[in-house]
């Protein structure tokens, strides 16, 4: 695992940059926002609610109120930044909440005595909004002559097993997504980059520090992700990497697990992306590739 350090210097080329970052209101994302702001670029929020009041105070910052689980809530947010600013060169999705569902000892009978079928809130907000997200983050960014790229929130619980099941689903897909697009974008040669962070415990909405204070658990600060939110931005040479990040110290991990990965496999296998692409040229799959 390769870890690095995060320089003042390294972030200052996202000024004048065009920000959207989800779930902007509190913990990781207001940092993000509050960091970003402070380095001049302009950012467009995205929240169920805006930020606490004082929390946020810049001309260059835009508060637009959606639910990423909706579809139209993020087309809105995508249209009212182009509407602003004329582009979007990065986009931030973090919205997320935390566990909700006991799927062992927590089914709910209906008046017939059926099992009820649990709430999908999580993956609902964790991971198709992060789908949707990056979607639509493509679908403008690629507009842009220089591109830009997309940061995802995972968590280190998409690395390891964790027992808030709907919560480790949701961030596994998350580290899945942030894998698959990066391979398909740069397969196609399309001018956005994605990357990801993987933090470890963090102050946020999810994470009350309190709380884990009073149970000998360590929390970092938000801001500490933040940094390295922004380094993915600001340094084109990241791509498909996710960052690990605890007591504000950074590793970019996806490229050893990989390693690793490549390990099991029998010496005279295919790749699984180039097999894919194999079938994909034979069966006219995903035509615009190249």
């Amino acid at each position: 695992m390769a870890e690095f350090l995060i320089t003042d210097e390294s972030l200052t080329s996202v000024e004048g940059k065009v920000v959207i970052v989800t779930g902007g209101s509190s913990g990781i994302g207001l940092s993000t926002v509050q960091l970003l702001l402070s380095l001049g670029a302009s950012v467009v929020g995205a929240d169920l609610h805006e930020p606490l009041e004082g929390a946020v105070s810049s001309a260059r910052f835009t508060f637009n109120q959606a639910d990423v689980s909706k579809w139209q809530d993020l087309v809105g947010l995508f249209k009212k930044a182009i509407q602003l600013h004329g582009r979007v060169d990065h986009v931030l999705s973090n919205a997320g909440v935390g566990p909700r569902t006991n799927y062992i000892n927590g089914i709910e009978l209906d008046e017939n005595g059926d099992p009820k079928e649990p709430t999908s809130l999580v993956p609902d907000v964790n991971l198709k909004g992060a789908i949707n997200t990056a979607t639509l983050a493509i679908h403008y960014i690629r507009k842009n002559p220089s591109g830009g790229s997309i940061v995802v929130t995972s968590s280190a619980t998409g690395l390891h097993r964790f027992r808030g099941v709907d919560y480790t689903v949701s961030k596994h897909g998350t580290i899945g997504l942030i894998r698959g697009l990066h391979t398909a974008l740069a397969a196609q040669d399309i001018p956005v980059r994605i990357n990801g962070l993987v933090p470890h415990w963090t102050a946020s909405g999810i994470v009350q520090e309190e709380l884990f204070k009073e149970l000998g658990i360590y929390t970092q600060p938000a801001s500490a992700v933040a940094r390295a939110a922004v380094k993915l931005f600001a340094d084109e040479s990241r791509r498909g990497q996710l960052i690990h990040v605890d007591h504000g110290v950074y590793k970019e991990v996806d490229e050893t697990l990989l390693q690793v990965y490549e390990t099991f496999q029998h010496e005279e296998s295919t790749g699984g992306d180039e097999g894919i692409a194999l079938l994909a040229a034979r069966l006219n799959w995903f035509t615009d590739a190249k």
